[in-house]
């Protein structure tokens, strides 16, 4: 794995362009900052070209619909496609609400991401495949269907590279697999971390000179290290406490801790 994309992207300072879950995006600002990749924000329509050639990556997140950014998500993905732009769907909440999966049907009609990033039952969705969700979070105990094999269809649906977040993140393309397996239970109880991990993805991909499996494995186990970190040395601390200490973490993490504490499959 090509830990060292931690380096190129604080060398880099990559712009990552973001439409974004209204709900998480101080958490995601400051996680992408954090880092070392600089975060934008647009809700305007009339900006969206010149911002989108001028970034190093584009996130698209559905966590909070309207008619309006929805029509300024569909711009931004042909904009992203038009530019060349490593684009990063995180199709939230899908795996329970058919007419947000109605949504993310339309935006892959217009245009085929580099990188989806979901949970299981986000991602089962998008390949028809039998599996239960809550709201925004995927119900993984009783489930049958392999998860491996769920993210390899969706990727070579979709040609693109496909991540599930779990307690086990599953990075797949149409050929091949790669598993992290550094987290916390935590990930799940601070509302916003699956939102920063979507952008810092598109950040690292945005700077892997086109490798985005690579980008997309780099990026899952630098954050789920990041958590995992943060929980070790402080155990006792709640989903608050833990939301501000994960993005010092994000700011303090080095490719040295990345290599000490890197638990995967490659």
């Amino acid at each position: 794995m090509k830990i060292d994309l931690l380096q190129q992207l604080r060398n880099d300072n990559p712009m990552v362009l973001n439409i974004a879950n209204s709900v998480t995006q101080s958490d995601v600002a400051n996680g992408l900052a954090a880092l070392g990749a600089s975060p934008l924000m647009t809700n305007y329509d009339t900006e969206l070209k010149t911002l989108t050639q001028m970034t190093g990556g584009v996130c698209v997140n559905i966590g909070t619909l309207d008619d309006r950014q929805n029509s300024i998500s569909n711009n931004l993905m042909e904009l992203a496609t038009e530019f060349n732009k490593p684009l990063v769907l995180d199709p939230v909440g899908i795996g329970a609400v058919p007419e947000r999966l109605e949504v993310v049907e339309d935006l892959l009609r217009i245009a085929k991401p580099t990188i989806i990033r979901g949970n299981a039952g986000e991602v089962a969705s998008l390949v028809g495949a039998a599996w239960s969700s809550k709201g925004i979070d995927s119900l993984d105990k009783g489930q049958t269907q392999d998860v491996s094999e769920m993210a390899q269809a969706c990727a070579k649906k979709f040609s693109c590279v496909v991540v599930v977040t779990g307690e086990t993140d599953t990075i797949a393309t149409a050929d091949k697999i790669a598993k992290v397996y550094n987290g916390t239970p935590m990930f799940k109880t601070h509302v916003g971390t699956g939102d920063m991990l979507s952008s810092i993805l598109s950040a690292f991909a945005a700077v892997s000179e086109g490798d985005f499996y690579e980008a997309a494995k780099v990026g899952c186990l630098v954050f789920s290290i990041a958590g995992e970190i943060v929980m070790n040395d402080y155990p006792e601390i709640g989903p608050s406490e833990f939301g501000i200490k994960l993005i010092d973490k994000l700011y303090q993490i080095t490719v040295d801790d990345v290599e000490e504490w890197g638990k995967y499959d490659d």
